[in-house]
């Protein structure tokens, strides 16, 4: 029995950044991808590097922030403003709604893709390119955020094959991993429902699963929260309870006296 514990959003904000890395410090973390073009990445990208049992990834991002690319290459990626469009801005764009069953596809049909390939391709691989800059080697993996579209997915799995990364979502079919059930994370996720979520109790309450997979996928958002995620996430004090159940001392217990494997996507290197 194996599992693969992954934070996302790394790097997205300070605080955010700051509680990841708790949850691999303190907790069960184990796997994380990096936003590159927010203020923070920087910060995050000089951190991690002290956190040696974290497979260390790139989180494609293209509804938060401003992109790493001139906007005259990507105009249809990007607001007057200069920033993305958030994820909400497209799905009310082209009237589509967020898939919430992560075991079939993760590909949300919205008519004509709001993201041409030519310009998602450019974004993808400078985005990719910013994080060698900052890191000084290739992710370990490469993973989408938020929403994926037709091109989207398709803009990752060229990146991944051009640099030689795994693809995430190709990754975990490969694998055959299980995703661990999470049906209390809705969208919209108003502030209210995420203060009254108890996630580490609902992780309890699946983390059997584990015993009927050879390879078991648990993801999360953790992080501490500032005002800047305020600004660019909806998800925002859930990041909070995801990572007390990171670090949770019943779910490191059931890990630690069950046999489970904490693995990354270096263990299949």
């Amino acid at each position: 029995m194996k599992l693969l514990f992954q934070s996302d959003d790394y790097g997205i904000t300070e605080a955010v950044t700051c509680g990841i890395l708790k949850g691999i410090r303190e907790g069960l973390i184990r796997n994380t991808g990096l936003f590159v073009n927010m203020p923070s990445s920087k910060f995050a990208a000089e951190q991690i590097k002290h956190y040696p049992q974290c497979s260390f990834g790139i989180d494609i991002n293209l509804v938060a922030g401003k992109p790493v690319s001139p906007i005259d290459q990507i105009p249809n990626l990007v607001k007057p403003s200069g920033e993305f469009y958030t994820s909400g801005e497209i799905r009310a764009k082209t009237n589509s709604k967020p898939h919430t069953d992560l075991s079939g596809s993760l590909i949300e049909d919205m008519g004509e893709d709001p993201y041409p390939l030519d310009e998602t391709l450019i974004e993808v691989e400078n985005q990719v390119l910013r994080y060698i800059e900052l890191v000084g080697e290739k992710p370990k993996y490469i993973h989408p955020h938020s929403l994926m579209t037709a091109n989207t997915a398709k803009a990752l799995e060229m990146m991944a094959e051009k640099y030689e990364l795994p693809y995430s979502i190709n990754f975990f079919k490969q694998h055959a991993f299980h995703f661990i059930t999470n049906n209390w994370n809705p969208k919209p996720f108003p502030v209210e429902q995420q203060i009254q979520t108890d996630v580490e109790g609902n992780v309890m309450n699946v983390i059997s699963e584990v015993f009927d997979h050879e390879y078991s996928l648990l993801g999360c958002h953790a992080g501490f929260v500032d005002e800047d995620l305020f600004q660019c996430s909806t998800y925002t004090l859930i990041r909070v309870k995801d990572l007390q159940m990171a670090c949770s001392p019943r779910l490191k217990d059931f890990i630690e006296s069950n046999h489970v494997e904490l693995v990354n996507y270096d263990s299949f290197n």
